[in-house]
């Protein structure tokens, strides 16, 4: 029986020759493949192609995929060594890396072989956005081949055409420019198993033996041995690709251990699953073994000890699973103990790892804490909340929900309820028709990656394909209960090319053509629908409006500030356990809230206190400092003993802090949250002209960031505004300034000027300058200066207080003299020198750029 179609026309023709041979020698389902990869491609990469490489700059997705594109350049400038210790995060202590080196290596090693090995950055950028759509694209070719091992052709058919246009998390991560590693894990995983359920299927039914490994039997035991080594390589591959992938291989254990026990209960050699596990395990070990850090000891998320004892611990585990078997059966032992012997050694690692490898244990419990609950901030991290809490809170508890991006289960709408039927059906043939070994191990991946969907979003994009899957099994199943399938039987029978027009409609060739006729217009029918929804998600590629903004400002930063001090195309040590990288007098933190430390890293080639490894946060119960403790602190003393606590070599931990619409208008109550504050602190809902409305609270506006953000700084001693991005009123926060703005001076007696500025601003944390002098006793004492911004943007700032004991004293951040070389060229300053009022006393003083950075004294006398 064969998919192909064998008789060769007599023909001279070179191109015919050449039409007849292709007709020959492809399968119907090769056509139909490839069609649905191109299908795929043109989603992924063409359709979102001008919203990518727009204005000279390529449109990354932030946060991560944007230190990926950072790892490949330094790299390249490097090469082959990489970054595992970032200097330019987290200041001021620096951090170990987790990511993966794969996705990093496989992007610059393309961009030296396309640029002759001097490849630009142009060329660098441009092949790093390319990577997700291919790998996207590339998915469906695994799925394919699962789907028709585990089930069949029609069922792998349907089930690539399906992830190939499926809208949700799996698309949104695969598409042009989100340049992440999550769409390198969705496919490596899936070839993985690919691999690995093709080896499992090849030694179901032969009679693997030991006689014959240790007779050298290769002819027989080829084909198993070479399918089990690229199951391990792709395991290893998986692995490289994200450092947490280790938890794959007791996916995988789970499924041999139980195959073992029951191949061992119904008296069923298990030579050959040994043989497949033992080789796969070993296989991967050699591609991890290179990146082992022994600092990392056995963590779960570093390459560490944990990556080997679970790829050569495991080999040598399922040997000598399989020889226990293999002597239990020779001695005649009762089969029941060899579920309670695997138990019981089962028992007693996990007692041992207690009691004197306490690290390996705590290694294992970390995959658990998966399935713990959040609580505070870690419920606001999108990709990290159960799907639950964004169904029961997308639109109450946190107005700031994130839907749109993580939709959970409403991604697959009917689907993920079919896929449950299916693993439903499928576990019931398993136990009540036929036990299938390729069906099992599908089954476990599917109930563990559906498991982990429950315990948090992210886990979607990797169900994904086993949605896929399943619901293409049940479709099928369908239609061969309806009698349908009898279509696709036609395309295994061999059939005659027909050499004439009227052998042409008396053979079987019509009817041929027809069915694959119906098959693509059902297809087409069925999924002409998500191709329209996946076409138009990824029109607009991968950045918000606000990248270019960010871009801009960052842009500024890099080369408008002074420089840290440190190579940002160097490579640093790590240093020694228990101890944090030495930093220069020179290096400086800049604070933002922890989703754009990436963006500041990449552009700015600054350092982030804070970054999207969930790290500098701050906050929690002991109010840690960080970036949720300086945004939502109530004071400017308050903020300030944030910045000095974070701070090292007798300075503040930050120099600038960078803030954005978003932050000011949008996840204020976010950042209160983390910092172990109640949501309800900072909004309220009102009926306002007749709506219910959501109302910002006082304690919204009276935050560090109000302060900074919707206040532009006025009133503080010690943060200045130094430049500001174009306003973008049509983007999340943007579009809430004016109405936050208004609501202010309506609800708290304010006089702000409701209107649209800078999307993102940089304010830079200076010592002040101090204005004195003689005036009378309790004397209202003013100082007031009109600020131009970097847009043409004019704004007062003002500051008072009131003379004691005969004198005064004010502290301002704004010099009237202007930059000097080495510093901050601030593009954002006074129109002029400062005007100090008391009573009826009016006089200007100008205030010199060095005075303002190392707090010099003005003084002028108001009597």
């Amino acid at each position: 029986m064969t998919d192909k179609i064998d008789d060769v026309p007599d023909s001279n023709s070179r191109g015919s020759y050449i039409i007849h041979f292709l007709y020959n020698k492809i399968s119907i389902y090769t056509v139909f493949i490839l069609f649905i990869f191109g299908i795929s491609l043109y989603i992924r990469t063409v359709l979102p192609y001008d919203a990518v490489f727009r204005s000279g700059i390529v449109g990354f997705a932030a946060d991560d995929a944007v230190f990926h594109m950072r790892l490949v350049e330094n790299l390249l400038n490097n090469f082959p060594h990489r970054i595992w210790y970032e200097v330019f995060t987290l200041y001021p202590y620096g951090q170990t890396l987790h990511f993966g080196p794969l996705w990093t290596y496989m992007i610059a090693i393309t961009s030296l072989i396309l640029g002759a090995g001097s490849p630009t950055l142009e060329l660098t950028r441009t092949v790093g956005a390319y990577f997700p759509g291919i790998f996207g694209a590339l998915i469906v070719f695994p799925i394919y081949f699962i789907g028709r091992d585990v089930f069949d052709k029609r069922v792998g058919l349907l089930a690539a055409f399906m992830v190939a246009v499926m809208p949700g998390q799996i698309l949104s991560r695969s598409i042009m420019g989100f340049s992440d590693h999550h769409v390198g894990e969705v496919f490596f995983s899936a070839l993985f198993i690919m691999f690995f359920i093709m080896a499992v299927k090849s030694v179901k039914s032969k009679d693997i033996s030991l006689n014959d490994i240790q007779n050298k039997n290769w002819n027989k035991l080829k084909p198993h041995v070479i399918i089990s080594i690229f199951a391990g390589i792709t395991f290893g591959l998986y692995m490289l690709q994200w450092s947490s992938g280790v938890f794959f291989g007791g996916i995988v254990a789970i499924f041999i251990v139980l195959q073992y026990i029951i191949d061992h209960m119904r008296g069923r050699s298990v030579e050959g699953l040994f043989l497949v596990s033992f080789i796969t395990f070993l296989s991967a070990f050699p591609l991890v073994i290179f990146f082992v850090d022994p600092l990392n000891r056995f963590a779960a998320g570093r390459y560490s000890y944990l990556h080997i004892l679970i790829t050569f611990g495991s080999s040598i585990f399922f040997l000598a699973l399989g020889l226990l078997s293999i002597k239990m059966r020779e001695k005649n032992i009762d089969k029941i103990y060899y579920p309670l012997t695997i138990a019981s050694i089962y028992a007693l690692g996990l007692i041992i790892a207690k009691l004197f490898v306490p690290s390996v244990f705590s290694s294992f419990q970390t995959f658990f804490t998966i399935f713990q609950p959040h609580t505070g901030g870690g419920l606001t991290i999108a990709e990290a909340s159960p799907p639950t809490h964004q169904m029961i809170f997308g639109y109450a508890s946190y107005p700031n929900n994130f839907y749109g991006s993580y939709p959970g289960i409403f991604e697959f709408v009917s689907t993920y309820y079919i896929a449950l039927l299916a693993m439903v059906a499928i576990g019931a043939l398993l136990i009540f028709r036929k036990w299938e070994p390729e069906k099992a191990m599908f089954l476990i991946w599917c109930i563990t990656m559906f498991a982990l969907t429950t315990a948090q979003n992210r886990w979607f994009y990797y169900y994904s394909v086993n949605v896929a899957i399943l619901s293409a099994f049940i479709g099928i199943g369908i239609l061969d209960i309806a009698g349908l399938n009898d279509i696709s039987s036609r395309f295994r029978t061999q059939v005659s090319t027909p050499r004439s027009l009227q052998e042409f409609f008396t053979s079987d060739l019509p009817r041929h053509l027809l069915s694959a006729l119906v098959i693509a217009i059902v297809i087409m029918v069925v999924f002409l629908p998500n191709f329209t929804i996946a076409s138009r998600s990824t029109v607009g590629g991968t950045t918000g409006s606000d990248y270019y903004l960010w871009h801009e400002s960052l842009t500024w930063m890099r080369y408008n500030t002074p420089d840290p001090g440190l190579d940002f195309d160097a490579i640093y040590d790590r240093p020694p356990s228990g101890e944090t990288f030495q930093y220069p007098d020179s290096a400086y933190g800049v604070m933002s809230w922890w989703d754009y430390g990436h963006v500041i890293t990449y552009f700015a080639h600054r350092i982030p206190n804070a970054n999207p490894f969930q790290a500098g946060i701050g906050g929690g119960a002991n109010h840690a400092p960080g970036a949720s403790t300086f945004f939502t602190a109530q004071s400017e003393e308050a903020a300030d003993e944030v910045l000095w606590n974070l701070g090292v070599n007798n300075k503040s931990g930050s120099r600038y802090i960078v803030s954005n619409a978003y932050m000011a208008y949008a996840i204020l109550d976010v950042m209160g949250i983390w910092d172990g504050h109640n949501w309800a602190d900072y909004r309220t809902w009102a009926v306002i002209s007749g709506q219910e409305q959501p109302i910002f609270k006082q304690y919204w506006y009276t935050s560090m960031e109000g302060r900074l953000h919707i206040f532009d700084g006025d009133g503080l001693k010690h943060y200045r505004l130094v430049h500001e991005s174009q306003a973008n009123p049509n983007t999340r926060g943007g579009n809430e300034e004016k109405r936050c703005k208004a609501l202010y001076n309506m609800l708290y007696n304010g006089n702000l000027q409701v209107e649209d500025t800078g999307y993102v601003k940089i304010f830079e944390f200076v010592d002040g300058a101090t204005i004195t002098g003689k005036a009378p006793d309790g004397t209202e004492v003013k100082i007031s200066n009109s600020i131009m911004t970097n847009q043409g943007r004019l704004f007062t700032y003002t500051q008072t207080t009131t003379a004691e004991n005969g004198a005064y004293s004010l502290v301002v951040p704004y010099s009237t003299l202007g930059p000097i070389p080495g510093e901050t060229n601030f593009d954002t300053r006074p129109t002029g020198p400062y005007t100090i009022a008391a009573g009826d006393i009016s006089k200007t003083v100008d205030v010199a750029e060095q005075d303002v950075l190392d707090g010099g004294t003005v003084t002028v006398d108001m009597t």
